[in-house]
């Protein structure tokens, strides 16, 4: 029998893009090209952000820092000048990794990255990871290798190329900054300077030769880069200017007379897979397989046959049900030599499940499995692997969305996983590696580890029975292949936005592929849930019935729960019909919580907990970026948009579809958010995100007028994208700002910076101030590296609310 789960899954799905695991039926489902285009448009302003990264990390190593040691007060203390950051989590979660290796020496050793997390290393085979590479200039790691005669040493590529930056316009930090080494097993890190060039902004794989592992390729996207000096000098041996550059190395393991590489290169235009026999010289490389229409292509080699190469191709070509879905599998048994490549599979298979290997299994069988309607989310430009059994040469793995394998050699495939089930066989979706356990041999050990958009998994039955009949994509019992997460302590999250329940003891956030979370002390670092589904976005809690909780996916989808977050099962947007930002802000009046306020070209507004909304402006210029509402002052709320218009109505209860709001523009540019002084409505700040021009403004004329609050000399910010500001209760001109390299902090309100030296410079979306352990503290939602919590020390007492 199909899930009943399913089905209303299915039934809502042609609405939604591609999920990750909903728990709501009909829950949304994440977008990778959206939220790219989401960042892309908040980090505008910079024809080349990787060298305003490095601008204003070379800024920030001259600022005076922001001390971090822990600092025991008590009430009637002056303010601390410390922050002490705890990791709240989540560990559980895991977030998009893109690579993994294992110690040959001791299996119980695995290094990983997260795609904006950095580095982390388990010494215990996955039951516990800790970061090494904080120290890394660019967290955004995307490739890994280890020298196969000293175990120490390890080389990390950053930037991820396989759809970002320039093929999906991000601005994001994503872009990379050359190849790290660690010498010491990841206790100290150093730039290899000769990769600080654009050559080596997205290296997207590295291989050491087994030969000399003084000899080094890497595939970036200017072509496959050789060094023979372990990285302090490169040439490009294989230049291209496809779009996506090379992508996929393979060195065979039993060439005895030099480098035997592969290498594939292109995605969105033709792609090709070129092979050189002795690449450690400048012999030429040969373009073996390129069949018209071809896309993104990874490769394999069957360890236990080397001569037999597979490939898994997307298509560039076709409708929305073919472009980026399967090409073919091809297959050489002839040492990848050119014309010996065969189709094992196409997309024309009269089996419908063969032709699903890069496309979302489920909503493609929609019909199939009792939905309304098929529809075809392609993914073959994004995730996209293939691995041969290092004992059988026929039977070969393929990671899409979901897991698949063949066991006669490419010609059939069976479904192993399942992105959307609640049995054993689910695990996360969107495959981007497979590695076998050094030590498997496909009987005592079958032992299989995958990277996801859920961090790393793993199981140790990889060749159970999987699901081959027509049910298959609709029921995950079919598969008896059982998976596990191996997300223990890996906190590697990518919030979007995040709140704190009033006690101080239990948190809720948004995350990018990873839904709406919810963690507490309690359940500590490694218990948080998955709830709602989709790309997480902004979330709220009713101050007074804190049990009433709000959240919410893409484009102002909202849901409430009245149980403190266990259930999600009442929608909240009844009435909302605008163009909504990917992620939409929205926000609770902590005046009236009955009363939430969001906004998309026009501000909305609902006085019944979301039953209703009602169109509260006429149109604005730009889309709403930011809202807020005035402490203690209901009427007073005011709303940034894309454009760096800021909104306010003083009235603002009583305002109908058409009423103007006032309006003054600071700057141009992306208000990211609006924050009010808790005790003086008349005092507000705006963060811009975006490069160029000022960051932070302050009114103290409630949104009147406004001033730049840049800094000065050493203390001036540097130019980066700034997301959000809290406000010390104790110390009201001590602000925090949440930035993409960390946090930042000025004592004076604004008049001078400091950087932060406790957290990680990783993307830094949203701060805030809740209740700690022993009083108020910040927290930080980041995107890459989870959730954290640093207390504040207490300062002079409050004075009482001025009205304006």
């Amino acid at each position: 029998m199909r899930p009943a789960r399913a089905l209303l899954l299915l039934l809502l799905f042609s609405a939604c893009s591609q999920p990750r695991r909903p728990v709501l039926p009909g829950a949304a489902l994440d977008g990778p090209d959206a939220a790219d285009q989401y960042y892309a448009m908040k980090r505008r302003g910079s024809a080349d952000p990787q060298r305003s990264y490095a601008i204003a990390r070379a800024q920030m190593h001259r600022m005076q820092r922001f001390a971090t040691a822990a600092e025991s007060t008590t009430i009637g203390d002056p303010p601390s000048a410390h922050l002490s950051w705890t990791f709240l989590g989540p560990g559980n979660i895991g977030g998009r990794t893109r690579t993994l290796i294992i110690d040959p020496a001791d299996n119980n050793v695995m290094v990983s990255g997260g795609v904006s997390g950095g580095v982390w290393k388990t010494v215990n085979g996955g039951a516990h990871w800790e970061p090494i590479g904080d120290v890394l200039a660019n967290l955004a790691v995307n490739s890994l290798a280890i020298d196969p005669r000293d175990h120490n040493v390890l080389y990390a590529g950053t930037g991820e190329g396989y759809f970002r930056e320039e093929v999906r316009g991000t601005g994001l930090p994503l872009r990379g900054n050359g190849i790290f080494v660690t010498r010491d097993a990841g206790a100290t890190w150093q730039q290899l300077p000769s990769t600080a060039t654009p050559d080596f902004q997205w290296v997207n794989d590295l291989a050491i030769s087994a030969r000399d592992s003084q000899r080094i390729y890497a595939a970036t996207r200017s072509g496959v880069w050789r060094s023979a000096d372990g990285g302090q000098q490169w040439k490009n041996v294989l230049p291209t200017t496809v779009k996506g550059g090379c992508l996929d190395l393979l060195l065979r393991a039993d060439a005895v007379d030099g480098d035997y590489v592969y290498a594939s290169c292109g995605t969105f235009e033709q792609a090709t897979v070129y092979r050189s026999l002795h690449a450690e010289t400048d012999s030429p490389w040969t373009a073996v397989l390129s069949e018209p229409g071809m896309g993104r292509t990874s490769l394999a080699i069957a360890p236990s046959k080397p001569s037999t190469i597979y490939a898994l191709a997307a298509s560039n070509v076709g409708d929305v049900e073919k472009n980026q879905a399967l090409l073919a599998v091809f297959r050489s048994d002839a040492n990848g030599d050119p014309g010996t490549w065969s189709a094992r599979v196409r997309n024309d298979d009269p089996q419908a499940l063969n032709t699903l290997l890069l496309t979302n299994v489920i909503a493609a069988s929609s019909k199939a499995c009792g939905g309304s309607g098929n529809s075809f989310v392609t993914m073959g430009w994004y995730c996209n692997t293939i691995a041969v059994d290092p004992a059988d040469p026929e039977r070969l793995f393929a990671g899409g969305v979901d897991l698949f394998r063949s066991d006669d050699g490419g010609r059939s495939w069976g479904l192993a996983s399942y992105w959307w089930g609640t049995q054993q066989s689910f695990m996360h979706a969107d495959q981007h590696n497979i590695v076998f356990h050094p030590r498997y041999n496909g009987t005592s050990n079958q032992t299989l580890f995958l990277t996801n958009d859920g961090g790393v998994w793993r199981t140790d039955n990889a060749l159970a029975r999987t699901a081959r009949n027509t049910d298959a994509p609709c029921d995950p019992s079919l598969s008896q292949v059982v998976f596990h997460s191996l997300a223990n302590n890996f906190g590697v999250t990518q919030f979007y936005h995040g709140a704190v329940f009033p006690d101080g003891k239990r948190f809720i956030g948004g995350a990018q592929d990873n839904s709406t979370l919810i963690g507490d002390l309690a359940g500590g670092t490694d218990g948080w849930v998955v709830r709602v589904g989709g790309d997480g976005g902004f979330v709220a809690i009713d101050p007074v019935e804190p049990n009433r909780v709000y959240a919410s996916f893409q484009r102002a989808n909202l849901f409430r729960s009245d149980d403190g977050g266990r259930e999600f099962p009442f929608s909240a947007r009844r009435g909302l019909n605008d163009d909504f930002l990917f992620i939409t802000p929205f926000t609770l009046d902590a005046n009236q919580p009955s009363r939430l306020w969001i906004g998309g070209r026009f501000i909305w507004k609902t006085d019944d907990r979301g039953a209703n909304w009602r169109q509260a402006s006429t149109s604005l210029d730009g889309q709403v970026s930011a809202i807020a509402v005035a402490p203690h002052q209901s009427d007073f709320v005011i709303a940034g948009t894309t454009s760096g218009a800021v909104y306010w109505n003083a009235s603002a209860t009583g305002s109908t579809s058409s009423t103007q709001w006032n309006r003054v523009s600071p700057r141009d540019g992306w208000v990211s958010s609006l924050t009010f002084d808790p005790l003086d409505p008349a005092i507000v700040y705006a963060t811009y995100a975006g490069f160029g021009g000022t960051h932070v403004w302050k009114s103290i004329d409630a949104g009147k007028s406004w001033s730049a609050l840049e800094g000065i000399g050493e203390g001036r910010l540097p130019d980066l994208p700034v997301h959000s500001l809290a406000i010390d209760p104790f110390h009201r001109d001590r602000l925090y700002l949440g930035t993409d390299l960390g946090v930042f902090v000025s004592s004076d309100g604004g008049a001078t910076w400091q950087a932060d030296d406790g957290l990680t410079p990783v993307v830094t979306e949203w701060v805030t101030i809740g209740q700690g352990a022993r009083g108020p503290a910040v927290y930080a939602f980041t995107h890459g590296r989870g959730a954290w919590r640093a207390e504040l020390a207490p300062g002079s007492r409050r004075r009482a609310v001025r009205q304006h």
